[in-house]
């Protein structure tokens, strides 16, 4: 009997520790306090651990993907307008791919910035399991 409740106690002690969250489509995981020393996470379905950082000339985008043959594509967007748009290609789903994308700091304004992350359905060509980063 005392070995059952110290499993159970074994495995809900690691269920905590691992700070489970399901992933949101485009919702932060993490906190944002100091984006460089504390970044917040963006996930969804096809996407996770996406990081947005910044260097003196550069802002970094890394995380993980899991795409049908590791293709996913980007787009930056100024409100409506296109900034950049092209595609990235990492390993293929079932595995998690990693990837990093880097954008010039001065591509990047303070004006409504955003970037999507995505990939065309096979079925239709539609924009499929969109996550949206705003900067």
């Amino acid at each position: 009997m005392m070995k059952g409740w110290v499993l159970i106690l074994a495995v809900a002690v690691s269920l905590a520790a691992c700070n489970l969250q399901p992933p949101g489509k485009g919702k932060p995981v993490g906190t944002k306090d100091v984006i460089e020393e504390n970044p917040v996470a963006y996930a969804n379905d096809s996407f996770k651990e996406v990081v947005v950082t910044q260097s003196e000339d550069e802002i970094i985008v890394t995380g993980k993907a899991r795409v049908f043959e590791g293709v996913f594509q980007y787009a930056l967007y100024n409100g409506e307008i296109v900034l950049a748009e092209d595609h990235y290609q990492t390993e293929g789903a079932p595995a998690w791919g990693e990837f990093t994308l880097t954008f010039k700091n001065d591509l990047v304004t303070k004006n409504e910035m955003k970037l999507e992350l995505f990939f065309y359905s096979a079925k239709d060509g539609a924009k499929t399991n969109i996550l949206e980063i705003p900067f």
